[in-house]
């Protein structure tokens, strides 16, 4: 790299100094010579010199290319938590049996798994009268399937236990959609399926 410095440093001299000499009379050529030899000076003994400036270049000693700069992040859209429609609520669920499951109250997070337990579980027993259940068939990305109970439980506890539901069913961490009868019992209970991102 010393000599791209030097015939740089030459270049600039030759050029300062035809112009500088141009316009010089006897009188005032002595602090032009100085000045002149100065800025040599400086070149050769390697000193901080702004048009020699390399702190701009990459590890490799090359300019960096436009691909090589990173682009700015683009701003990200803000939260929104989606509004349930009346009557229904976004519970976790933290056991399931064949009567009754146990969930605490959900909110909305902005990371995966977007809803995040909170409070003190309560006991929910499902209706005498049946329960509209669904789960999400998320691995062929199609609508959510209706399901009987039991195997909506048995995928419940599969997941709770942290092993692969049967197919073609997987895990959303847990948030269900519920919706409670006149004495407080499920009588419909869809999964969500979360984003992962």
């Amino acid at each position: 790299m010393a000599v791209p410095r030097i015939l740089l440093a030459a270049v600039l001299l030759t050029g300062t100094a035809a112009a500088v000499l141009t316009g010089c009379t006897p009188a005032d050529s002595r602090p032009t010579v100085a000045a002149a030899s100065s800025a040599a000076a400086l070149a050769d003994d390697g000193a901080d010199d702004p048009w020699l400036d390399d702190d701009d270049l990459d590890d490799d000693g090359a300019y960096p290319t436009a691909g090589t700069v990173a682009a700015p992040e683009a701003p990200t859209p803000e939260c929104t938590a989606p509004e349930p429609p009346p009557g229904h609520q976004v519970v976790i669920v933290v056991a399931a049996g064949p009567a009754e499951l146990t969930a605490q109250p959900a909110r909305y997070a902005c990371t995966p798994p977007r809803y995040e337990a909170t409070g003190t579980p309560v006991h929910y027993a499902f209706a005498a009268s049946g329960v509209d259940a669904t789960l999400v068939d998320r691995p062929r990305e199609e609508a959510a399937k209706p399901v009987q109970l039991d195997e909506l439980v048995t995928h419940l506890n599969d997941c709770l236990a942290e092993r692969d539901p049967a197919d073609p069913y997987a895990c959303f961490g847990n948030a269900y959609d519920v919706v409670l009868d006149s004495h407080g019992r499920i009588m419909r209970i869809a999964e969500i399926g979360t984003p992962a991102a």
